[in-house]
């Protein structure tokens, strides 16, 4: 930049700061003056009231001059109500700032929070959210014309001057203008901000799944190709030899693969998948392997990956979808409706990886009562050893197999068991045969709350307090009871054979359950699983057991031990690949703590953890920043970004209005320069998108939509969504809002959702906060906030 231009530039500044200036200190002026007046201003309507009541009991006579006293006073009321005035925050009273030409005549609107008139000083503040003038504000840029219907009246005009404004704490901090931003610094000085305050250059650096082809790879070319989709174009040329090295892992085995955000985990994955279907395909056909994940939005993401990859047809769904579709199969008198009222208590203790244990402890006590039973009648009998040899020889597998196996032992001539033994053993058997029972031992666990309280105390001590167990118990009873009274109350009517073959219709297209009152928890698809493959066998599909012949189980963080074993009970030769990242975790009451606690749990301590450290997806800057958040529960081997970027930069404003107004302005251009970028973003919760959603649709930013059941369309656009649905997701812009104390406190959950957050960016983060910034984030970083 020469000489000259520089100076053009700093006039330019100080220009259009001095009228900034001027205008706030005559507003701030003007307040202060509006509430010294106020401590002395008179009470209208109590003197009115007062002078109704004295009217009511005054003598005839005195009534015309008390009548004419409350006209007088009416009539000041009446001109004092010429000024109309809100809550004016007077810390931050507006932050926009108009200057409107209408017919030859100029008028300033400020846009804040509340609406404030008065004739006299000429001074309007308006509220953004329903005021008709704010939508000028929004909708037009300076130097814009404009043709609005304002209230019935069609109004013309030209917008002179439109900027916006940062006010907190009652200080002029930062102001934004078609010539540039504005900052005043800490020593009051005024600078011109960088171009990192702009969202720019980042079209399409997000990888997404491509269109459907016959064949191909994963990889990131020709992003910029107006496609307008954002599904993963081809990525394969980027896969690194550590990658290569986990995808050509052999058929059966374990593969569990630690990986930070952007690390190429679900990649590894599906591309595993891709090449054991290659290298085997009458082994490994579609049908006969299966992808979990943690969300819809990422199932149909991965759906469109895999014809890609020459693996059209592989199921992809939720592990609730999953564990829904095997239980109603396995435990058909169950309801099918669940509640969403489960309190968290019930949730943590029916997730607690202690029930892997305590349900086996069941197992091997229903049998020690068989062998108890059966002791005294063969004891001494020939062919007693027959059955320690049979139950020797079947050790591990489910109690009904067991069983099966003892009396085809006993019953086999040519074995030399006496009558003596082969009765008592098929006596004994039919009667532990019929309390093999899945859905009746899981409501006996729930509701024996000595036997439920020793169980934890002895395999989690010190996790559960008595009044949990209690809270639990009184839950479960409360429940259990009314479900399997109306399993009673349809098998004493006849009813369970035609209910059974009707199952398909006992559900509308709303999903009500009709011949159930009470739903299940949704945490009781995997208990009553887990009983079902340790006393009956594996869970089974058209008869024959349900044996996939690979998995993938992606954002496997979020599953809890209990889920984990249920899975693997279904894989041949456990050919299964596990990939997560425990520093994106969302589900905080599932037992995962980590993956060597999980391993531990499932008995699988051996298992090698393959820990990916290139991050490929985030710049250095954003990753920085995510791992920072994260502080003491950051990874090991934390993620290392391949490519620099543009610094992230914190906003601060003095409200949403404010927050929605800057937004808009940026993702306008946005939306102008790079019409194929994808954007989300990121609230906290789902009434802070909502509210946002609206916002800058009102100040009709193109492509804004609104993602409330994660209905993502990957396609360009503006996603307002909360934190919640982005997992797995990716964008090439990432703007998070309201990161405040209040949203991302100093807790172990929030450290979490603020790192996933974060690391959906593929080129470029903002934050943005309304109030105190989050204490997660970098102190360099708040400090030099705008």
């Amino acid at each position: 930049m020469d000489e000259a231009t520089s100076r053009h530039m700093d006039a330019e500044m100080d220009d259009i700061v001095g009228q900034e200036q001027r205008a706030f200190t005559r507003v701030m002026k003007h307040l202060a003056g509006r509430k010294r007046s106020s401590r002395q201003a008179i009470d209208y309507d109590g003197e009115l009231v007062t002078l109704r009541d004295q009217i009511s009991e005054a003598r005839l006579e005195d009534v015309p001059a008390l009548v004419a006293q409350m006209e007088r006073l009416q009539q000041v009321a009446a001109r004092r109500a010429e000024v109309i005035e809100g809550q004016v925050d007077e810390a931050s009273p507006y932050f926009g700032r108009m200057v409107l030409e209408e017919g030859g005549r100029r008028r300033e609107v400020l846009i804040g929070r509340s609406t404030y008139l008065d004739p006299k000083t000429g001074i309007q503040i308006v509220d953004w959210r329903d005021a008709p003038v704010s939508r000028v504000y929004y909708r037009y840029e300076e130097g814009d014309d404009y043709d609005e219907n304002f209230g019935g009246r069609e109004v013309e005009g030209e917008v002179a001057v439109r900027r916006s404004v940062a006010i907190s704490s009652a200080r002029l901090r930062r102001i934004g203008s078609v010539q540039g931003t504005f900052v005043c610094a800490r020593d009051d000085s005024w600078r011109r901000m960088g171009t990192g305050t702009e969202l720019r250059g980042g079209q399409g650096a997000a990888p997404r799944p491509a269109d459907y082809k016959p064949v191909g790879k994963l990889g990131i070319e020709g992003l910029s190709d107006g496609r307008e989709d954002k599904y993963l174009p081809e990525i394969a040329s980027l896969i690194d030899p550590r990658q290569f090295e986990l995808i050509t892992k052999p058929e059966s085995g374990l593969v569990v693969v630690q990986g930070g955000a952007g690390s190429g985990k679900t990649t590894i994955g599906l591309h595993r998948m891709a090449y054991l279907a290659f290298q085997q395909p009458k082994r490994f056909q579609a049908a006969r392997m299966q992808i979990l994940v943690f969300n819809d939005a990422l199932a149909r993401y991965i759906s469109h990956v895999l014809p890609a990859l020459g693996v059209p047809g592989v199921p992809v769904m939720t592990l609730h979808t999953w564990a829904r579709k095997q239980r109603i199969v396995h435990a058909q008198t169950l309801p099918r409706k669940y509640t969403d009222e489960t309190p968290d208590v019930v949730v943590r203790l029916k997730k607690h990886p202690a029930w892997l244990a305590i349900i086996d402890e069941r197992v091997a006590s229903m049998e020690a009562a068989l062998l108890a039973a059966l002791t005294p009648d063969i004891a001494g009998q020939p062919g007693a050893e027959v059955v320690e040899r049979s139950l020797q020889a079947t050790e591990g597998k489910a109690l009904w197999q067991r069983l099966a196996a003892l009396k085809r032992a006993v019953g086999d001539t040519q074995r030399g068991a006496s009558a003596g033994v082969r009765h008592a053993v098929e006596r004994e058997a039919a009667r532990l045969q019929e309390r093999l029972d899945p859905v009746a031992v899981w409501a006996e666990m729930l509701c024996d709350r000595p036997q439920l309280q020793a169980a934890f105390d002895k395999h989690a001590p010190g996790e559960f307090t008595p009044g949990q167990i209690g809270q639990a118990f009184n839950w479960c009873t409360e429940r259990c009871g009314r479900i399997l009274g109306d399993i009673e109350d349809r098998e004493d009517g006849g009813q369970a054979l035609r209910e059974a073959r009707e199952l398909d219709s006992a559900v509308g297209a709303d999903g009500r359950d009709e011949y159930s009152s009470t739903g299940l928890d949704w945490e009781d698809d995997v208990l009553v699983l887990r009983l079902f493959q340790r006393l009956r066998g594996p869970l089974k599909r058209k008869g024959q057991a349900l044996l996939y012949e690979h998995m993938f189980v992606d954002e496997a963080q979020d599953l809890s031990p209990l889920e984990m074993g249920v899975v693997l009970g279904t894989v041949n030769a456990q050919s299964i690949t596990l990939a997560g990242d425990v520093a994106q975790r969302l589900m905080m009451d599932n037992g995962f703590s980590s993956w060597s606690n999980v391993m531990g749990h499932l008995g699988l301590s051996h298992v090698e953890i393959e820990p990916l450290r290139i991050s490929y997806r985030s710049t250095y800057q954003i990753m920085e920043l995510a791992n920072s958040v994260l502080g003491p529960l950051a990874n090991e081997v934390p993620g290392e970004a391949q490519r620099q970027g543009t610094p992230v930069e914190l906003f601060q404003f003095a409200h949403t209005g404010d927050a929605v107004g800057f937004l808009a302005e940026s993702l306008r251009g946005l939306a102008l320069s790079e019409p194929m970028a994808s954007v989300a973003v990121i609230t906290r919760t789902t009434e802070q998108a909502a509210d946002y959603a609206e916002g800058l649709t009102r100040a009709e930013v193109p492509n804004v939509r609104y993602i409330a059941e994660q209905d993502f369309p990957f396609k360009a656009g503006i996603d307002v969504v909360d934190v919640r649905q982005v997992k797995g997701l990716e964008f090439d812009y990432v703007v998070l809002t309201e990161v405040t104390g209040a949203s991302y406190p100093d807790s172990e959950e929030a450290r979490h959702l603020l790192h996933i957050a974060a690391t959906r960016a593929a080129h470029q983060l903002w934050i943005t906060t309304t109030e105190t910034p989050s204490p997660l984030l970098p102190r360099a970083l708040v400090e030099r906030g705008y």
